[in-house]
């Protein structure tokens, strides 16, 4: 069983962790490309109504701060790969 006052620690460090993450939102491992409501909307070329409708049924991840969504590269490209399908016709 752990001590205690480690777990303490480790628990306050993720939440640090955490606390950083959201206070700078331009920071994603895998790209390093965090997008807003605006900047996605833009980038796939729909309506904030869409948008919503994506994140209320569970379609795109995201993450809240606020008022504020956040959508990184990696949560576009899980959305993306769920809605693609590939071409069926033999291209010769």
């Amino acid at each position: 069983m752990r001590d205690t006052t480690t777990l303490h620690k480790q628990i306050l460090d993720l939440l640090h962790k955490i606390q950083t993450r959201l206070e700078n939102p331009q920071i994603d491992e895998a790209s390093g490309r965090v997008y807003d409501n605006k900047s996605l909307m833009e980038l796939l070329g729909i309506k904030d109504r869409y948008l919503k409708r994506l994140r209320d049924n569970g379609l795109l991840g995201y993450s809240r701060h606020g008022d504020k969504y956040w959508y990184t590269q990696s949560d576009i490209d899980r959305f993306l790969s769920r809605c693609h399908y590939a071409p069926f016709a033999d291209m010769q």
